[in-house]
């Protein structure tokens, strides 16, 4: 920042240096001193406008390219995210489907005689509880409440 203060100063004392020789030169050629200043001012005024924009603009124009290029990745994010989050619920529902069934057929083999087929019909509906509480832990409305209450459900069962 000092380097750039001190090039500022150094311009503009060149530039005012410029003014004056440029003031008492048309003064030779017999234009009034003060047209001749003010011409000259306003030059030196140009030039150090010119020098400053373009020190100015093109780390602006950087930086815009930069907040452009975060902005277009951001959306970018933006995009892919949607589109996972689509995914998952396409995944959720056809996870859900597929375990339905098995659901309907375990009410057969809790209704079976034989003790042994019924603890299998009870081990059975709670992996589908389990997968069932996993899937609704995944929904992003319900991810965070979900892995506290997940855990106890298959544990008590």
């Amino acid at each position: 920042m000092s380097r750039t203060m001190t090039m500022i100063s150094l311009l503009g004392a060149g530039l005012a240096f410029a003014a004056s020789c440029a003031t008492l030169a048309l003064m030779g050629l017999g234009v009034p001193m003060l047209l001749a200043a003010l011409v000259a001012a306003v030059a030196a005024g140009l030039v150090l406008h010119a020098i400053l924009l373009a020190q100015v603009a093109r780390p602006m124009a950087a930086l815009q390219g930069r907040v452009d290029d975060g902005a277009s990745s951001v959306a970018a994010m933006a995009a892919r995210l949607s589109d996972v989050e689509t995914r998952a619920a396409s995944m959720r529902h056809d996870l859900r489907g597929v375990l339905s069934p098995a659901l309907m057929v375990t009410d057969r083999l809790l209704n079976n005689p034989e003790p042994t087929v019924q603890r299998a019909g009870q081990a059975v509906i709670r992996s589908i509880e389990r997968a069932t509480a996993i899937i609704q832990a995944s929904k992003p409305e319900t991810a965070a409440p979900a892995p506290s209450t997940e855990p106890a459900g298959p544990a008590a069962g």
